[in-house]
C-alpha cells in the first residue's frame, strides 16, 4: 500500500477498470452521493407538504385565517392542538360538520405530514377575526371565561393559551365546536366536559361575544 498526501490513499493491489483504486476519492464520492440523496429527500418532503398546503388553502387560505366564518383560524394555533385535531378528524373522533371535505382530506395524511402541517401553520402569526359583538353579552362572557376557561385557554391574551386559542376565533366555528362539546359529540377532557355541560345556551352566546370582542 502506498500512502499519499491527505485522503489520496492508493491501494496498489486493488484496481478498478484497470486503474489504481483510490480509496480516498471513493470516500469523497460516497459522501457526495449521500448528500445528494439527502437533498433529494428534503426536496421530496417539501413537495409533499406543498401539495398538502394547496389542499388546505382551499378552506383555510394561504395565511391560515380561513376563507369564511365556518372555517377556524389555524394560523398561530399551537402545533400540538392542530395535530390532535387532525388525528381526531382522521380517526372519526371528531365530525367535520359543515366541512365534510376536512375529514376526507385528513384521512389522506400520513403522521409525518400532520406534524409538518401543524408546525407550518403554528409558526404563522395569530390574527383575530375582529368580528362584531354585543358589549353587554361580552361582559357577561368575560366573567364566565375567567371562571371556567382561562386556566387552559388564557386569561385575556391568546399568547397565554396552553390549549386552543379562543380569543378572536371565528364565532360561527366556535359556536359549532362548543355545541358539539356540550352534546358530548367531541372528545374532551373530563374537566372540560363537566364545565361545558353546566353552561346554558345563553352562557355559550355570552362567551362567543366575549371572544369576538378581543382586539390585540
Amino acid at each position: 500500500m502506498t500512502i499519499g498526501a491527505g485522503n489520496n490513499i492508493v491501494r496498489k493491489d486493488a484496481t478498478c477498470g484497470g486503474e489504481d483504486f483510490k480509496v480516498g476519492k471513493l470516500k469523497n464520492l460516497m459522501q457526495t452521493i449521500s448528500i445528494a440523496v439527502l437533498v433529494l429527500a428534503a426536496s421530496h418532503a417539501s413537495a409533499d407538504i406543498s401539495g398538502m398546503l394547496k389542499m388546505c388553502a382551499g378552506c383555510h387560505g394561504e395565511d391560515g385565517r380561513g376563507v369564511d366564518s365556518d372555517t377556524p383560524i389555524i394560523a398561530g394555533i399551537p402545533a400540538i392542538v392542530q395535530e390532535d385535531a387532525l388525528f381526531a378528524y382522521q380517526d372519526g373522533a371528531r365530525n367535520c360538520g359543515t366541512k365534510p371535505m376536512m375529514c376526507k382530506s385528513a384521512s389522506r395524511l400520513t403522521e409525518e405530514q400532520i406534524v409538518d402541517l401543524a408546525a407550518h401553520f403554528s409558526a404563522m402569526p395569530y390574527v383575530p377575526a375582529g368580528e362584531e359583538f354585543d358589549a353587554a353579552l361580552a361582559q357577561t362572557g368575560e366573567t364566565l371565561h375567567q371562571e371556567n376557561c382561562a386556566i387552559c385557554h388564557g386569561a385575556d391574551d391568546p399568547g397565554d393559551a396552553e390549549a386552543s386559542i379562543l380569543h378572536g376565533q371565528r364565532t360561527a366555528y366556535l359556536r359549532h365546536a362548543l355545541q358539539e362539546y356540550a352534546a358530548g359529540a367531541r372528545e374532551q377532557l373530563p374537566v372540560m366536559q363537566k364545565k361545558i355541560s353546566a353552561l346554558s345556551s345563553d352562557d355559550i352566546e355570552a362567551l362567543l361575544n366575549y371572544y369576538a370582542s378581543y382586539r390585540p
